[in-house]
């Protein structure tokens, strides 16, 4: 039912009047797939592997003294049939306002905890770790999925930024969890913090009921080199702290074309999970929104995999 209600959302959006959004309607998608040879436990095998495709409808209106009304909905798309025979996936869906006072935004979202360490993944939504969509190894599972329940404040100036977030409880244990971070930023540099305090039912996405998380995470520009890295401090009721590290690189060539490379490091969390991996890959710009890239993935933990991928990232926008 509740992806019946996802589509008749898009389509009623699609078919209202180009009057109801004033300024700006844009329908928007990008299908992501890869082939993959894949080395694990249970040998050497050949695959084609969706990598998160998605369609979305996203727009805004601008409203009297500078305040701007904007709603952004997005679904996945199952390119081959899932386990469940379903075609489209829940993703997410919110609205919100903004102006100089800063930005609200309420409704099923991506953290800014998530955001921080989406940011510094060359190979996010690729099949380079030990996933075939989202984050690559060495970023916790808490920069994946959208947290439901969303009300969050941000506020951004030429220098910093500041953003606050509670994810309510609906349960009778209306315990929240919450979202807080810090960031500075110039031309080539941006350094900040964020925090996650999760209640004890665990609201946002990924995370474990009654834990706490940290984020230290930077972006760094140099000409052509572009640099990241994140560390992560996870600590869950009763048990050791979890220690997540991840580090980027990239080199632009041109506009066109980039090589990129990652190390991941995970400690402390399971048998299964701890080790490390490296990851390399080359992404070229076939056409304006057309990218096709190859990468290579190791991973040295419990569940060892190589995988070797070609892949495409087809996007697509229709304004109305």
């Amino acid at each position: 039912m509740a992806v019946l209600g996802q589509i008749s959302a898009l389509l009623t959006a699609l078919l209202l009047p180009a009057s109801v959004f004033a300024n700006s309607t844009t329908l928007y998608g990008d299908f992501r797939y890869s082939i993959n040879n894949i080395d694990d436990s249970t040998g050497s095998t050949l695959r084609a592997e969706n990598n998160a495709t998605r369609i979305g409808l996203k727009g805004h209106m601008s409203e009297k003294k500078g305040i701007t009304v904007f709603y952004n909905f997005q679904t996945g798309v199952n390119v081959d049939k899932n386990e469940d025979g379903d075609t489209f996936t829940q993703r997410f869906f919110f609205a919100g306002i903004k102006g100089d006072f800063g930005k609200l935004v309420y409704g099923r979202t991506s953290t800014p905890y998530k955001m921080a360490g989406l940011k510094i993944d060359p190979f996010y939504d690729t099949s380079a770790g030990l996933g075939l969509g989202g984050a690559n190894y060495g970023l916790s599972g808490l920069t994946n999925s959208w947290s439901d329940n969303t009300l969050a404040y941000s506020k951004e100036t030429d220098s910093f930024s500041f953003n606050i977030g509670t994810y309510l409880d609906d349960t009778e244990e209306d315990s929240h969890d919450i979202n807080i971070g810090f960031s500075y930023h110039n031309d080539s540099l941006n350094v900040g913090i964020q925090y996650l305090d999760i209640g004890d039912t665990g609201v946002v996405a990924k995370s474990t009921a009654d834990s706490s998380a940290i984020r230290f995470h930077a972006m760094y520009t140099a000409g052509m080199w572009g640099f990241g890295g994140s560390l992560e401090f996870i600590e869950p009721q009763n048990s050791d702290t979890q220690k997540y590290i991840y580090l980027s690189t990239t080199y632009n060539f041109s506009d066109q074309f980039k090589v990129s490379g990652s190390y991941g490091s995970v400690d402390d969390v399971s048998i299964a999970a701890d080790g490390d991996a490296i990851t390399l890959g080359a992404f070229y710009n076939l056409l304006q929104k057309t990218q096709i890239y190859v990468l290579f993935s190791a991973v040295n933990a419990g569940a060892d995999r190589d995988t070797f991928a070609l892949g495409v990232s087809q996007k697509f926008s229709h304004i109305f």
